[in-house]
């Protein structure tokens, strides 16, 4: 079964998609469950998961002080702006696990030395919105750190759901968690293309300009 395990919803301050329109667009193109991780809010996470449509894994997308950090299987909000160490003890006490979000993304990636300094659950190692050579870097990385890993689309338009996540035996929150913690996972996905990274840049330059240059 196919998870992508990163999409985001109009819950997010840069996202554009509703969250029935996600379910109904990842449903009709087969994927057996998804993940909503929207930036600091998990309201459209739970909301996802009232609808019904397709199992959900919880998740929040938190803007550390050094970069974003994906929380999985979280029931409470987490803070923005803490740093790492801080913000992985609070995803843990939500009762989920911190995985480094593309590590060696520009904008919003923590870096190398951060994911090797500090204890991460796991790391991103395929994001549908990195460059093929950023992927192969986080793969690399997280070979080099054995440690347990996910992957998904960062979907913020609808024709990005489903371009990379997991192969898992499951749907199931609980279930998928713990697989991905025991590396019983695979990795499918494409990374991000000419057109793709015209429209991610523009995108994000624009949104870099407009929150005073800050990071979401």
């Amino acid at each position: 079964m196919r998870v992508d395990m990163h999409i985001h919803s109009i819950y997010s301050s840069d996202g554009t998609m509703e969250i029935k329109e996600i379910l109904k667009l990842a449903k009709k193109i087969g994927l057996g469950a998804i993940a909503i991780t929207d930036h600091n809010e998990i309201k459209g996470a739970l909301k996802a998961r009232e609808m019904k449509i397709l199992p959900v894994i919880r998740g929040i997308e938190v803007s550390s002080s050094e970069g974003h950090i994906l929380a999985y299987g979280v029931d409470c909000k987490i803070p923005r702006d803490l740093g790492i160490p801080e913000t992985i003890e609070r995803i843990r006490e939500c009762g989920g696990i911190a995985v480094a979000a593309h590590p060696y993304r520009y904008w919003s990636g923590l870096g190398e030395g951060n994911v090797k300094k500090f204890q991460f659950d796991a790391i991103e190692v395929f994001n549908g919105r990195c460059k093929q050579s950023s992927n192969k870097r986080a793969k690399k990385l997280c070979e080099e750190l054995n440690k347990p890993f996910t992957a998904g689309s960062d979907a913020h338009f609808p024709d990005e759901i489903g371009r990379a996540g997991l192969i898992v035996e499951s749907e199931n929150e609980e279930e998928i968690l713990d697989m991905i913690m025991k590396k019983k996972v695979s990795v499918f996905g494409t990374s991000r293309g000419k057109l793709a990274t015209l429209r991610y840049v523009k995108k994000a330059v624009s949104g870099w300009v407009m929150r005073g240059f800050k990071r979401i």
